[in-house]
C-alpha cells in the first residue's frame, strides 16, 4: 500500500472513530434523559466529554490499530478496543468524580463507553473491506520451511491483501558477493512492498544483517511466525524452543490467575444447578442400558505434569479409555453417544473445577500415560502443561475433532501454545461462547 494510500485510510478511519465516540454520547444522553432530552442538551455535554474523546483516540493511536494489518486476528482487535474503553473509562472516573466539579455524569459515561464498543467493534470488522486497497501488498518470503510453504499457500487461496510474488531460499545468494544488492535489485524489480523472513531458519542467519539496512528503504520486515500465527491462529512449531516459554510467556500473570479462578467458581454455580437436575436422568439411563457404573474416573496430568483424577460419565460399555484405541467390543454406548454429542459426559468434572484441578478454559488433559507418550515423541510438549488444563479449550474449538495419531495431537499443541502464549480473559470469554455454540449446535465429537 502507497503512503499516500496508507494515510488516506487513516484519516478516513480517526474520522469514523470521532463520528462513532460523539454519536455513542448521543445515544447514551438520549437513554439516559429522553424526558428532556435534545440537540442543545447534546452541545452542552461536548466540551465535557471532549477530553474523554482525546483519550479515545490516543489508545487508538498508542495501540497501533491505525496500522494494524488486515491479517491481525479479529480477536485481538476486540481485545485492544475492549482495553481501550477501559482505559477512557477509568479517566472518565478520575476527571469526572475525583477532580472537583459540579458535573458528574456516572450513567451516561458507562452507557457511553458501551455504545462505544459495540460500534467500534462493529465498525473495525467490516472497516478492512470498506477501506479495502485494490492494490494488494506485494510481498517476498525468505526461507525454506513447510510452515513457509503453508503459509503462502494459504495466503494465495484466501482472500488476504497480501500477494507473495516470490519465495526465496538462502541458497539463492551468493555470499561472497553483496547479497545485499542482490536482494535490492529483486526487490525493484518485483516492486515489493514487504519481506516475510523465517527468523528461526539457521540458513538465513548470514543473510540477516543485509535485510535489516532494507528498513532504510521504507520496505517493512515481518516474521514469519508472527504472521503465520494470525493467519492460523496457532502457533509454529518451528518457532518454539526450550527457552520460548519465558521469552514469549509473561510470567507476571497473578492478576489474570486471580480473575480467571473468580471467572470459574462464578460459573461453577450454574453448572452445578444443571448437574444437579440431570444427574437422575443420566443415571437412569445409564442403568437402563447396561446396568453398570455411572462414572469413569481417569487419572490424568494436570498443570505442572500433577497427576489429577477426573470424573465423567461413563459413555463406554466398560471403562473409558482414551484417544487411539482399537476396535474392540468396548464400543460407545447409544446413551453415551448422546452424552458426548451434547458434552452432558463432561458436567460431573465441576467437582475438578471447583477443586482447581481444571479451568472451564485451557489445554485438553491427557490421560497420564497417553501424554508421557507425547513428550517422548513430539518436542516441547509439555509446554502445554505450563497453564491448568480446561474443559474446553482454543485447539478444541478451531480442531473439531479429537486426535487420533502423533500428526494430529502435534497440530493440537500448535493451538495449545498459541493459547499459552496469548492467554487473557478476552480470550477464555470467546473459548466460552464457541464452545456453548458447538454444544448447542452438537456439533464435534
Amino acid at each position: 500500500m502507497s503512503i499516500k494510500a496508507n494515510l488516506y485510510k487513516k484519516l478516513v478511519l480517526i474520522f469514523t472513530d470521532s463520528v462513532i465516540f460523539f454519536a455513542s454520547l448521543f445515544l447514551a444522553l438520549y437513554i439516559r434523559r429522553y424526558d428532556i432530552f435534545d440537540f442543545q442538551y447534546f452541545i452542552s455535554h461536548v466540551p465535557r466529554f471532549f477530553p474523554l474523546y482525546v483519550v479515545s483516540i490516543a489508545a487508538v493511536f498508542v495501540s497501533g490499530l491505525y496500522d494494524i494489518p488486515k491479517f491481525l486476528l479479529r480477536v485481538k482487535k476486540i481485545k485492544y478496543l475492549f482495553y481501550i474503553t477501559l482505559s477512557y473509562t477509568f479517566f472518565g472516573i478520575v476527571f469526572f468524580y475525583l477532580l472537583p466539579s459540579d458535573f458528574s455524569p456516572k450513567t451516561v459515561l458507562l452507557i457511553q463507553a458501551g455504545i462505544f464498543f459495540i460500534f467500534m467493534m462493529i465498525w473495525r470488522m467490516i472497516s478492512d473491506e470498506v477501506l479495502k486497497n485494490k492494490k494488494k501488498i506485494r510481498a517476498i518470503m525468505l526461507g525454506e520451511s513447510d510452515d513457509n510453504k503453508d503459509l503462502r499457500k494459504e495466503l494465495f487461496e484466501q482472500d488476504y491483501n497480501i500477494e507473495v510474488v516470490q519465495q526465496v531460499e538462502a541458497s539463492m545468494f551468493d555470499m561472497d558477493k553483496n547479497p545485499r544488492d542482490i536482494l535490492i535489485a529483486n526487490l525493484r524489480r518485483q516492486r515489493v512492498d514487504i519481506i516475510i523472513a523465517d527468523l528461526n531458519d539457521e540458513k538465513l542467519n548470514a543473510l540477516l544483517p543485509h535485510i535489516y539496512t532494507l528498513t532504510s528503504m521504507g520496505i517493512k520486515l515481518y516474521d514469519l511466525k508472527n504472521i503465520y500465527q494470525y493467519v492460523f491462529r496457532k502457533m509454529p512449531l518451528s518457532a518454539v524452543g526450550y527457552f520460548w516459554f519465558y521469552e514469549n510467556v509473561s510470567l507476571d500473570t497473578k492478576l489474570y490467575e486471580v480473575i480467571k479462578r473468580i471467572v470459574d467458581i462464578l460459573l461453577c454455580v450454574p453448572v452445578f444447578v444443571t448437574w444437579a437436575i440431570i444427574h437422575p436422568w443420566v443415571v437412569y439411563k445409564i442403568k437402563q442400558e447396561d446396568g453398570g457404573e455411572v462414572y469413569s474416573i481417569q487419572e490424568r496430568l494436570g498443570r505442572y505434569n500433577k497427576n489429577i483424577k477426573i470424573k465423567k460419565y461413563r459413555t463406554m460399555n466398560y471403562t473409558d479409555k482414551g484417544v487411539w484405541q482399537e476396535e474392540s467390543e468396548n464400543k460407545i454406548t447409544k446413551i453415551g453417544n448422546f452424552l458426548r454429542k451434547t458434552r452432558i459426559d463432561e458436567l460431573p468434572q465441576i467437582f475438578s473445577v471447583w477443586r482447581g484441578d481444571l479451568s472451564f478454559v485451557g489445554p485438553r488433559t491427557d490421560i497420564v500415560d497417553l501424554g508421557a507418550k507425547m513428550s517422548d515423541l513430539i518436542p516441547y510438549y509439555n509446554l502445554r502443561y505450563s497453564v491448568t488444563p480446561g474443559l474446553s479449550g482454543w485447539a478444541q474449538i478451531n480442531m473439531n475433532y479429537q486426535p487420533r495419531g502423533v500428526t494430529d495431537t502435534t497440530e493440537r499443541l500448535r493451538y495449545d501454545l498459541y493459547y499459552v502464549k496469548n492467554r487473557s480473559i478476552f480470550l477464555d470469554f470467546v473459548v466460552i461462547l464457541k464452545t456453548i455454540k458447538t454444544v448447542l449446535s452438537r456439533e464435534g465429537s
